[in-house]
């Protein structure tokens, strides 16, 4: 079974989240004008850290009242934690239940990212019966907020089905 993750911002978290990915040897094999512009990116990092994460929801989140992402429609997949690949999901698709019930996601990313104009679906989500998405077996698709930085208006709120 996939380990589930949540959106907890912890330490290890955070470590991943203000870090540069390029070494130092990248960084000395880039031209000029590139290696400023990295620069220029880690240190706005630097100056602005994580404040609040929400992870992308794929086949197989799960959700507190019991419920599973069973389908997804955009298309995009990543690696979970069992190495196995997982569709994202969006706003509009579908959870099941183990008494065989589904509910609807209705709420995601908003206009901030989207899939032919639906958004995507995250830890945090409600659903149309007023469950929500509580973890996920991905932990690589992730979006964040800075210090002074703002999610659009439409983040996070509840579309019409």
């Amino acid at each position: 079974m996939d380990r589930q993750y949540n959106n907890e911002l912890t330490p290890e978290v955070l470590a991943t989240m203000d870090q540069s990915p390029l070494t130092v040897e990248q960084l000395a094999g880039m031209n000029d004008e590139t290696r400023a512009l990295t620069e220029e990116q880690d240190e706005y990092i630097r100056q602005h850290p994580v404040t609040s994460i929400w992870r992308q929801a794929v086949v197989g989140s799960l959700t507190r009242k019991g419920g599973k992402v069973s389908s997804a429609s955009s298309g995009g997949e990543v690696i979970t934690s069992s190495g196995k690949f997982a569709e994202f999901a969006l706003v509009g698709d579908e959870v099941i239940y183990p008494d065989g019930t589904t509910a609807r996601i209705i709420s995601g990313s908003g206009s901030s990212i989207s899939n032919n104009g639906r958004g995507y679906a995250l830890v945090g989500s409600y659903l149309s019966n007023g469950d929500e998405i509580i973890s996920t077996p991905q932990d690589i698709a992730v979006f964040c907020c800075r210090v002074g930085e703002t999610m659009p208006d439409d983040f996070m709120g509840a579309m019409e089905m």
